[in-house]
């Protein structure tokens, strides 16, 4: 079962950084996208797909590890988008100086995407071990 929480995309967009919000949703699609073609490649029992930006939710008819791998695709995507385009994602300024949402991003496509990759494993990480 596929699903859109409209919710989460939002939510995606404030914790981004709402002046950012197109390569918020590139990211998000970008994410989606990968997720999806790694679950038609892999070929493994879906459940449930639920694709909300940063909260993105993944259900596999098999284990929490396998399950973790799978959400994670779309956050390992999204920081080699990052990393392909510039070398330092986030800048001279660093990760802690531009993860808040009113940051001022020096590159704002590989920032977005680097803090859409990082947020997103973290919910990710947090789903599989709660």
């Amino acid at each position: 079962m596929l699903r859109l929480d409209v919710i989460g995309i939002l939510l995606s967009l404030f914790f981004l950084g709402p002046k950012n919000w197109r390569w918020s949703l590139a990211a998000a699609g970008v994410a989606w996208a990968s997720t999806l073609l790694l679950l038609l490649v892999w070929k493994t029992d879906l459940v449930a797909y639920t694709m909300g930006g940063l909260f993105t939710h993944i259900e596999l008819a098999e284990g929490s590890l396998v399950t973790l791998l799978a959400a994670l695709a779309g956050p390992f995507v999204c920081y080699a988008v990052a990393r392909l385009t510039v070398r330092r994602p986030m800048g001279e300024a660093g990760w802690w100086n531009q993860i808040l949402p009113w940051s001022e991003l020096e590159n704002p496509m590989a920032g977005t995407f680097a803090k859409y990759a990082l947020l997103a494993a973290l919910f990710a990480l947090f789903k599989a071990f709660s």
